[in-house]
C-alpha cells in the first residue's frame, strides 16, 4: 500500500495545547465505554429476574466478578497495545513512516496468537478458577454463564486495541473517539434489549450484557479497520503493510511488550482476587463493590487519556532527541490530571447518597456504599498522579522496570487485602483502602526512576 510521498511529519511539540489535542479524544474514547459500563450496572440494578434464584444482588455481583475476569484478558492485550504504542511512537518521533507500517503488521501476527490461546484458556479454566474463590453458588453461576458468552469477543477487542495504538502514535487520537462512541451507542442499546427482553428480543438478564458487549465490539472493529484504511490511504501518510510474517520483529514487539502484558495481567488480576475476597464479606458489599468499580472510570477518565498520552509523547521525544524536555512534558500532564480528577471526584464525595441512588433502588446497596465511595474517589487522586509518572517510565521503553515495580505494588495491595479480609476481618472501607496503598506505592517508585534519569542512558539504544 504505497501512499503518496508528501507525507507529513508526525513529530509533537510539548506545550499544553498539542497535550489536549492528542489527550481529549482518548478521554472521550475512554469515558463513553464508562458510561456503557455505567448504564450495564444501572439496567442490572433495576433489573428484577422472575422465577429465577439470582436476585438483583446476586446479578450485580456476578457482572462484577465476571466483569474483572474478562477485563483482566482485555488488558493483557493492553499491555500488548501499549508496548506497541511505545515502539510505534519512537519511529513517529524519528519520522520513520516505513517502521511503523514494519511495527504495525507484525503485531496483527501476535493479536490472533494472544487471544486465540486467552480463548482457549478460559474455555478450559474459567469455570474452576472463579469456582475456588467465589462462596454463593448463584453468583458463580451466573458469572460462569456471562464469560462464557463474553469470550468471544477478543479477536475483535485485541485488533481495535492495536488500531488505536496506531491512530494515537501517527497523531490520529480523533478517529479512537469516533470508534468508541460507535461501540457505546452499539452496547447501551442491545444492553437494554437485552437485560429487559424489548423490541421482541428475548430477556437475557445478565447475558443480555455478555451478548450486547460481544456485538459492540465486533461493531467496533469493523470501525476502526473503516479509519485506518482512510488514515492509509487518504491521509498522506507512507505507511506499507504486509501480510508476510517477519519472525525477528515479532519476537523483538513481543518481548518489548511481554513486561506490561504481565504487569496489566498482574494489576487487573489483582483486582479479580479483591473482588473474590469482598464477597466474602457480604453479598451487599460485593454488589456495592460493582458500583464502586464505575466510579475510577468516571474520576479517572482524565487521568487514564492523560497517562496514555504521556506514554506516547514521551516515546516520541526521545525519538526525536530530545531527552531533556521529558521531565518538563511529565509536570504538565500531571497538573493536567490531577486538576480534572479532583474536579470531577468532588461533587461525588459531597453528594454520595445521591450517585449510589441513582445507581440502584436496593437501600443496603446504597446505605452500605457510602464510606466506601468517599474513599474510592480519594484514592483517585492519588491515581491521578501515579498513572503519569508510571506512564512515563514506559515511554522510556523500560518496560520490564515497570514489570517490576508494578509486582510490588500489587504484593502491598493483596497483602494489606488479605489481612484486612480475612485476617482481621474488617469492613469494606478499610478493604478498599487497599487503593491508596497500591496509587502510593507505585507513585513512590516511578517518580524515583523517573528522576534519577537512568533511562536517559537506555534510551539511545532503543530502535
Amino acid at each position: 500500500m504505497l501512499m503518496s510521498a508528501a507525507a507529513p511529519s508526525l513529530r509533537i511539540n510539548t506545550r499544553y495545547r498539542e497535550i489536549i489535542k492528542l489527550s481529549w479524544p482518548v478521554a472521550v474514547s475512554i469515558f463513553i465505554p464508562q458510561l456503557s459500563m455505567l448504564a450495564n450496572t444501572l439496567f442490572l440494578g433495576y433489573y428484577h429476574p422472575q422465577n429465577s434464584n439470582q436476585g438483583t444482588q446476586d446479578l450485580l455481583a456476578a457482572s462484577g466478578i465476571a466483569g474483572i475476569y474478562y477485563l483482566t484478558l482485555t488488558m493483557i492485550g493492553q499491555g500488548f497495545s501499549s508496548g506497541l504504542l511505545m515502539l510505534l511512537s519512537r519511529k513517529a518521533g524519528e519520522n520513520n513512516p516505513s517502521g511503523i507500517g514494519q511495527y504495525l503488521s507484525q503485531a496483527y501476527w501476535i493479536s490472533l496468537g494472544l487471544s486465540i490461546t486467552l480463548m482457549i484458556f478460559t474455555a478450559l479454566f474459567a469455570s474452576s478458577l472463579l469456582g475456588f474463590g467465589i462462596q454463593e453458588s448463584s453468583i458463580l453461576e451466573a458469572a460462569i454463564s456471562f464469560i462464557n458468552i463474553r469470550f468471544w469477543g477478543l479477536p475483535f477487542i485485541f485488533l481495535v486495541q492495536i488500531h488505536l495504538a496506531f491512530f494515537l502514535s501517527t497523531g490520529q487520537s480523533r478517529n479512537i473517539m469516533a470508534v468508541a462512541v460507535v461501540q457505546a451507542i452499539c452496547n447501551i442499546i442491545f444492553d437494554f434489549l437485552l437485560i429487559f427482553g424489548k423490541a421482541r428480543l428475548p430477556e437475557l438478564g445478565l447475558n443480555g450484557t455478555a451478548y450486547a458487549s460481544v456485538l459492540a465490539e465486533i461493531l467496533a472493529c469493523g470501525v476502526s479497520i473503516f479509519f485506518l484504511r482512510k488514515a492509509l490511504f487518504h491521509h498522506g501518510v507512507d505507511i506499507q503493510l504486509s501480510t508476510q510474517r517477519d519472525w525477528k520483529k515479532i519476537q523483538y514487539i513481543f518481548l518489548k511488550s511481554l513486561p506490561l502484558m504481565i504487569q496489566f495481567l498482574l494489576s487487573i488480576g489483582a483486582w479479580l482476587v479483591f473482588f473474590i475476597l469482598v464477597e466474602h464479606i457480604g453479598k451487599a458489599e460485593s454488589a456495592v463493590s460493582q458500583i464502586l468499580r464505575s466510579v475510577f472510570g468516571i474520576v479517572g477518565v482524565a487521568t487514564w487519556a492523560l497517562g496514555t498520552t504521556c506514554n506516547s509523547m514521551v516515546s516520541n521525544l526521545i525519538g526525536q532527541g530530545n531527552q531533556q524536555k521529558v521531565i518538563h512534558l511529565v509536570y504538565k500532564i500531571l497538573r493536567l490530571s490531577f486538576i480534572f480528577s479532583f474536579t470531577l471526584g468532588l461533587p461525588i464525595i459531597l453528594f454520595p447518597g445521591y450517585f449510589l441512588n441513582l445507581m440502584t433502588t436496593d437501600v443496603e446497596i446504597a446505605h452500605t456504599g457510602i464510606v466506601s465511595l468517599r474513599i474510592v474517589v480519594m484514592a483517585t487522586w492519588m491515581l491521578s498522579l501515579s498513572t503519569i509518572y508510571f506512564n512515563a517510565v514506559v515511554g522510556t521503553g523500560n518496560t520490564r522496570f515497570n514489570m517490576y515495580i508494578e509486582t510490588a505494588a500489587i504484593a502491598l495491595y493483596l497483602g494489606y487485602t488479605f489481612l484486612v479480609v480475612e485476617i482481621f476481618k474488617l469492613s469494606l472501607p478499610w478493604a478498599w483502602g487497599s487503593e491508596f496503598v497500591y496509587w502510593f506505592s507505585l507513585f513512590l517508585m516511578s517518580a524515583s526512576y523517573l528522576h534519577s534519569k537512568k533511562w536517559m542512558h537506555r534510551s539511545n539504544s532503543q530502535n
